[in-house]
């Protein structure tokens, strides 16, 4: 039934008043009503299958981001360097060389975290906000990012609201957290450091 027969249906629902309809008029109304809401159904499934698929699309796309080298190398070569503090506060001072120590291109992705894996330490991974106009420097700082450093070799980056504000409406949660093995010299200067 198309929208206009729908249209009509009501229409004439508000022109017969509070009288009695005739059964035939009766019949039509509930035969438009029911037609409208089996239509209005139809396009509900449709918009439904439609997000559906656009979150599978959306969820294939965050798997692919390697988020270890967005945050340490393209977040930090855009003019607002990452901070990384330790657990006691600490700001980690000399960040190239930290950088280059825990060789971020040669951390691997993997599916999950091992089950019997032991924390050895946090950061938390800060940065400045966006300098608005008529501001020279920015007073804003934010936490992208927690990294949690295990024992095994095994990193993992759980990105904050400070990288992904209200992404997370659309995206769930648990596509925001990757987990890295990293060679054995950076776990052990992870390690370290966190200590």
């Amino acid at each position: 039934m198309k929208i206009w027969k729908i249209a009509g249906v009501l229409s004439f629902c508000m022109l017969a008043g509070c009288g009695n309809l005739s059964a035939g008029d009766e019949q039509q109304l509930k035969d438009g009503l029911q037609d409208a809401s089996q239509q209005l159904g139809g396009v509900m499934e449709e918009a439904g299958a439609a997000w559906e698929k656009a979150q599978a699309e959306i969820e294939a796309e965050m798997a692919k981001i390697n988020w270890a080298e967005k945050i340490f190398l393209e977040e930090n070569s855009d003019g607002k360097p990452v901070r990384v503090v330790k657990n006691d506060g600490t700001t980690v001072e000399d960040m190239d060389a930290f950088l280059e120590a825990i060789q971020v291109s040669d951390w691997t992705k993997v599916d999950a975290l091992p089950a019997d894996v032991t924390e050895s330490g946090t950061f938390a991974l800060r940065q400045n906000a966006t300098i608005k106009l008529g501001e020279t420097v920015s007073n804003t700082d934010y936490k992208i990012a927690q990294m949690t450093v295990y024992k095994e070799g095994y990193v993992t980056l759980e990105i904050l609201d400070g990288m992904t504000k209200y992404l997370d409406i659309l995206i769930p949660k648990e596509n925001f957290v990757a987990v890295y093995q990293v060679p054995e010299d950076v776990a052990a200067y992870l390690q370290d450091c966190a200590a």
